[in-house]
């Protein structure tokens, strides 16, 4: 995402939103190949960190470093590791920052005290030669095209499949994956290009038509569970970014314990409900929602009728990827809605055209103080 030219303009998001098609579809190889040209280590241990979506996109694939390469994993914001995880991590883990800008403060913060430490660091960023880059001992160009200013998702996108790879890479060099068996992950990765396109045609005048019927005081939350918790709160992060609406992130399960009591008629939730061990957690939900008089909207497989019957609106996602993979997909159902909201309503994202806003926003991320480790 260019950081310098702000154009506050919503085609910039739509066409980030449409330049996942094509980037899944070769990205996968590609960032393998940069990945096999790096002396990795083999570490006992792996943090994911960062902030915002860089973040998310942890929380998302984390899963794929433990099933793949058998790998305890951690995706933690990048404060609590800078400031806390760091002291305890062991000497051999292997710390990897997103950050897409490469100018976050706090995740360069991560990156430099994790090398103080004695740790291996990574960086995925869309800038090798930003400040991350030159921090970390290797980093790694995200390498998507569509870099206009705006609520990130082609950025998303790209760190997630980097994650994936590396998880690859690294179950390669632990001889848990066979060249073979990395090519067919590979090739099943951007194999769900065509299942974002599909789910982006299907969702759209679903979207359209829901983003102009909830209105700004209504209640949006997003619930999932397993690698769809990211999602959630990356779909959380697309609405207050595009509409600044006080959206909700939540764990599956906790929505029960906590926002429950505060979902009414004027809710509408999204329960992001894939194929896997979630699913009959998500349809319990879904008939929560449904008995109480909130809005339910099932985010499912297209091929799902048990699953859709429970909501009153359901959103089909094609490609039936493996729930590990399911993120790659169902991050699509935030991004169109937080774009349709604020496009009805005719908003400007973030509430940049406010000049004061955005300045003290970029010194909060951008110009913090990175406090060396003691």
């Amino acid at each position: 995402m260019n950081m310098d030219e702000l154009e506050l303009a919503w085609t910039s998001m739509a066409a980030g939103i449409e330049g996942q098609v094509p980037y899944l579809k070769d990205a996968p190889q590609a960032l393998y190949e940069q990945l096999e040209q790096l002396a990795l280590p083999v570490p006992s241990r792996v943090y994911l960190t960062g902030c915002g979506d860089s973040w998310y996109c942890g929380l998302s694939s984390r899963f794929a470093f433990e099933e793949w390469a058998g790998l305890s994993t951690e995706a933690t914001q990048a404060m609590e590791f800078s400031r806390y995880l760091v002291r305890y991590a062991p000497p051999d883990a292997l710390v990897v920052g997103i950050s897409n800008s490469g100018r976050v403060s706090r995740t360069i913060e991560a990156i430099q005290r994790a090398k103080q430490r004695g740790l291996a660091t990574l960086a995925g960023t869309g800038d090798p030669r930003s400040p991350i880059g030159r921090a970390a001992d290797a980093a790694l160009d995200l390498a998507y095209a569509e870099r206009r200013f705006a609520p990130g998702t082609s950025s998303y996108l790209a760190s997630l499949v980097l994650l994936y790879c590396l998880a690859l890479r690294l179950a390669e060099l632990r001889g848990r994956l066979s060249r073979a068996d990395v090519r067919t992950k590979l090739a099943e990765i951007a194999g769900l290009s065509e299942a974002i396109r599909r789910s982006i045609d299907a969702q759209k005048p679903l979207l359209g038509a829901l983003g102009a019927r909830v209105q700004l005081a209504d209640k949006v939350m997003f619930l999932g569970a397993g690698p769809n918790y990211g999602t959630a709160f990356f779909s959380m992060a697309k609405v207050i970014e595009a509409a600044r609406h006080n959206t909700v992130g939540q764990e599956l399960e906790e929505w029960a314990h906590e926002q429950y009591f505060v979902t009414d008629p004027s809710s509408f939730v999204f329960v992001l409900a894939p194929p896997g061990a979630g699913l009959d957690r998500a349809r319990e939900q879904l008939r929560a929602l449904r008995d109480i008089g909130a809005v339910g909207i099932a985010v499912c497989d297209a091929g799902d009728d048990t699953t859709a019957a429970l909501a009153e609106v359901s959103l089909p996602v094609y490609g039936s990827p493996a729930e590990i993979l399911s993120p790659l997909v169902y991050c699509v159902a935030g991004e169109l809605f937080g774009y349709y909201f604020a496009v009805s309503k005719q908003l400007t994202m973030l509430g940049f055209d406010d000049e004061q806003r955005k300045r003290v926003n970029f010194r909060q991320i951008f110009d913090s103080q990175i406090v060396r480790l003691e």
